[in-house]
């Protein structure tokens, strides 16, 4: 059952590592989202690389790097929503990173077999994207219009 879900996280990070590696030559996050400038500008292409790495990770044959996996896949998805909770972005807008915490937090629970375990790594790694999270992302700026 694990692999089927680490098949499918493993096919949305490749496709959004291809897109974070290239953001800065083509800066369709940005421009699509309206967010220039709530990230460093080396964000992007080290999440895509990232999201590369934990992509061949989740297929390797050793139980601890498909965990470490996971644990990167909890916390990069809880600092999204917290990004988009800061940017202030519609509510909906964390439905999709929640789903691969979630998605983080079954294959724990399958790989471990325990519960509390996988929630305590889940919630550990969810701590940590949220204080990166915080310490990342600049909120938008008072004075700046909702659309432009």
């Amino acid at each position: 059952m694990d692999f089927a879900l680490r098949v499918a996280e493993s096919t949305a990070f490749s496709l959004h590592a291809l897109i974070g590696l290239t953001e800065p030559c083509h800066g369709a996050l940005e421009f699509t989202l309206q967010v220039k400038g709530s990230l460093p500008r080396f964000f992007w292409p080290l999440a895509g690389l990232l999201l590369g790495v934990a992509s061949y990770a989740n297929f390797s044959g050793s139980e601890e790097a498909v965990l470490c996996a996971q644990a990167y896949v909890a916390a990069f998805h809880t600092g999204a929503m917290f990004w988009h909770w800061r940017l202030q972005h519609h509510p909906a807008s964390v439905l999709a990173p929640l789903l691969f915490v979630g998605l983080a937090a079954a294959v724990f629970w399958l790989r471990l077999g325990s519960f509390l375990l996988a929630f305590l790594g889940t919630a550990a790694s969810a701590g940590i994207g949220a204080a990166l999270g915080s310490l990342l992302v600049r909120p938008p700026r008072e004075d700046q219009p909702l659309l432009q």
